[in-house]
């Protein structure tokens, strides 16, 4: 607001109060010029106002200003040339005048509603249906009843004076409608419209009882159409913009609708019962409220069944009916907020699940989850809450429930498990890893609760004698390596995972570099670096090498892009894990790799050792198979520590043999270990593939593998692993040849 407009409004405020000291003690000056250049002064005053607030403003307020300035004109109209007539005729020339306000200030509305309200569900039209309807009925009954033409009216005169309080009653009750529609919020804007059409519609009706019996209008009955006037103008000045979207208040939404109808109904069943008779304006429009309120009420019935429903939905798991994790949470909590909880969480985890998906396909696994849900709720008792977290995953709330109660019911849970799932396809045995956590013993509150239960549940998981395990049951190492699991998926989140690079060279005088093996570290933000062989079997064990290997992937071909581009040529080599090997997409997920870096085949070399081959043989020659057609150069990797026999390693489609440290590095002092470094030079080369030593530690070693007439080497005599940027450095100083494959 600036300086000029609260200087107007200062001044009307103190021409209102001029105004009520004239009316209250003027005795007879009202009605002299004076008052009534006052009383013009403050009609023309709210819509001066709002006409120059609305040149800032959207549509809906120059409307409202039209009709506030047509509204003050017939005012003046009257006070000029109707006033003195006597008698006053019931129609003049400011009657169009005052009439157009009614208009003007509907289409403000109409406006004011399509910018504030950008959409209205149904309930909301009707509730606005119910509320105009209703409102108007009420409010017509005594008007329309006390009023009675005067003896020398006219029709003109009859139509002209009645439209007034039915303008009044049609635009309170539209208003009472938009309020509805904005879903019963308290609106400052809407609000000050109400009251300021509050005050006009008594005004007018009022003023035409007198005026249609005969008596003189009062001087308050003016102020209440100038205080009408200004707080209409108030409205104009609130901040204006959408509705905001916050749940409506249920109370109002529900009781106020169904009140109006009620006093519908019972005005209708009023004029029934007894002699009294209602006009038929008032009654058309309390059957509008009452057939509106009806057809409310039955959207309300189906919008709660419609919500019941979704409600279940949204806790229900869909596959196997019992809870879900949401469900799962909120019933935690409110066992938890009770006073002096005393329960039992426990997380339950089906065993080599993964294998049955993997063998037997995923519709056989969604069927031994229904069966297992099934099964499982039948062992448990009605206090017990069962939910399915996901995957194959499930949780036990036991409220009232201590250590020895809470062993009792899981051993049940996998008593009745144990016992096989009869399918079409196949029988299956299903065993399960759970770990327990209890209320107050091993925390007070959700997170840590569930946290510490899965801890267990993985500790379960790693190896015990088939029984649950107490979180307040691990041991400090168990602890440990559990705590290590959990950070080690946060690290995998925040990309916590680096790679350091260890050159691959000839064994030759001119030991030049042929590729890099990639190795993973864990930069932990407190430990700081950490090896792999302190985290990779755990990862193993909780399902997390494929995610692993992902990351490894995508850094190995950054990187190799990286040297691209600044004209080193260098293969990277990354390993493989069991899971890699087991999921059917991974040779896809290779190749997607590879197009979005834009790196041809040869810069990506896989490594997978021989205790992985053996896991899973079949499958794991097959994935190779579908890796080398793609032309990806493969290698088995610690040669000589595993169990694979010679006819096996005659059948796997691999390009390298990487020979363990173990044999390379005694090479030089031990004669057995020189004898199987050798043999296994001359095997590999009658097989058609390279022979890569490792644990490459001196001169010594480098030139007794020359002799044995090995392909490769790598070892910390011919460089450490580094990071990226220092090997780089150590590229660059070097002779790089790239080899093709096999």
């Amino acid at each position: 607001m600036t300086r000029r407009e609260r200087a107007a409004w200062w001044g009307l405020g103190v021409l209102l109060l001029l105004h009520v000291v004239v009316v209250t003690y003027g005795n007879g000056f009202s009605g002299g010029a004076a008052a009534g250049l006052v009383q013009n002064a403050l009609h023309f005053a709210p819509g001066l106002l709002v006409a120059v607030h609305a040149r800032r403003t959207g549509p809906a307020w120059p409307f409202l200003a039209a009709g506030l300035l047509a509204y003050a004109t017939g005012n003046l109209y009257w006070w000029l040339f109707v006033r003195e007539l006597d008698p006053e005729p019931l129609v003049t020339p400011a009657d169009p005048l005052w009439l157009a306000f009614y208009p003007c200030f509907g289409t403000a509305l109409v406006l004011l509603l399509r910018r504030r309200l950008p959409r209205v569900s149904g309930t909301a039209w009707m509730d606005g249906v119910i509320a105009a309807a209703a409102v108007s009925s009420l409010t017509s009954v005594p008007i329309l009843a006390a009023v009675e033409p005067a003896p020398h009216s006219t029709m003109l005169g009859v139509v002209v004076n009645a439209a007034y309080p039915l303008a009044d009653i049609a635009v309170t009750g539209c208003l009472l409608g938009a309020w509805a529609l904005c879903g019963w919020r308290a609106d400052r804007v809407l609000g000050l419209l109400i009251a300021g059409m509050g005050l006009f519609a008594t005004a007018d009706a009022v003023s035409m009882v007198l005026l249609w019996q005969g008596a003189d209008v009062p001087p308050w009955v003016d102020l209440m159409w100038i205080l009408g006037l200004i707080v209409l103008a108030l409205a104009a000045r609130q901040p204006d913009g959408r509705i905001r979207a916050s749940r409506p208040s249920v109370l109002l939404s529900t009781v106020v609708p169904s009140v109006l109808a009620v006093f519908c109904l019972g005005l209708l069943l009023y004029a029934a019962l007894t002699d009294h008779t209602v006009d038929a304006v008032s009654s058309v429009l309390a059957g509008t409220a009452i057939a509106a309120g009806i057809i409310r009420m039955l959207a309300s019935v189906r919008t709660a069944e419609a919500l019941g429903a979704a409600r279940r939905l949204a806790r229900t798991d869909e596959l196997t009916g019992l809870a879900n994790r949401r469900f799962f949470v909120e019933r935690l909590d409110s066992e938890l907020d009770r006073p002096g909880p005393e329960l039992a969480v426990a997380y339950v985890d089906l065993d080599r699940f993964k294998e049955v998906n993997d063998s037997f396909g995923h519709d056989v696994g969604d069927n031994l989850l229904r069966l297992v849900g099934a099964r499982m709720r039948e062992s448990l008792g009605g206090d017990v809450l069962l939910a399915r977290l996901g995957g194959d995953e499930f949780g036990l709330i036991m409220p009232g429930t201590g250590r020895e109660r809470a062993a009792e019911i899981v051993d049940g849970v996998l008593r009745t498990l144990r016992e096989p799932f009869v399918l079409p396809e196949v029988d299956l045995h299903v065993d399960a890893s759970v770990g327990i956590a209890l209320c107050p013993d091993d925390g007070a509150d959700r997170s840590t609760l569930l946290r510490r239960a899965d801890v267990a549940m993985y500790a379960a998981k790693s190896g015990h004698g088939g029984g649950p395990v107490f979180a307040t049951g691990l041991d400090d190492h168990a602890r440990a390596r559990l705590t290590m699991l959990e950070e080690l998926r946060t690290g995998l989140e925040r990309g916590e995972l680096v790679l350091h690079y260890q050159p691959k060279v000839t064994v030759d005088a001119d030991a030049r570099v042929t590729g890099v093996e990639a190795l993973v570290r864990w930069q932990h933000p407190t430990r700081g670096l950490v090896y792999p062989d302190a985290f990779l079997y755990t990862a193993e064990s909780a399902d997390l090498m494929g995610r692993i290997t992902a990351v490894v992937l995508d850094l190995a071909c950054r990187q190799s892009r990286a040297w691209l581009d600044a004209g080193l040529s260098v293969p990277v080599a990354v390993n493989l894990s069991v899971s890699d090997l087991r999921d059917p997409a991974f040779p896809e997920q290779v190749g997607e790799l590879l197009r979005r870096y834009g790196l041809p085949i040869t810069a990506l070399e896989l490594e997978v050792t021989e205790s992985v081959l053996m896991t899973d043989a079949d499958e794991a020659l097959a994935q190779l198979g579908r890796l080398g057609e793609m032309g990806i150069r493969l290698a088995v990797d610690d040669y000589g520590t595993g169990y694979s026999s010679l006819s096996y390693l005659r059948v796997l489609p691999v390009d390298d043999l990487k020979l363990d440290r173990t044999f390379v590095s005694r090479c030089v002092s031990d004669p057995r270990s020189a004898a199987i470094v050798h043999s296994t030079v001359q095997l590999a080369h009658s097989l058609g593939m390279h022979i890569v030593a490792e644990g490459v530690e001196d001169a010594d070693i480098f030139e007794r593998l020359r002799g044995f007439g090995c392909d490769l080497a790598q070892g910390y005599g011919i460089a450490r692993p580094q990071s990226a940027d220092r090997i780089t450095a150590w590229l660059l100083g070097r002779e790089i040849t790239q080899k093709t494959a096999a």
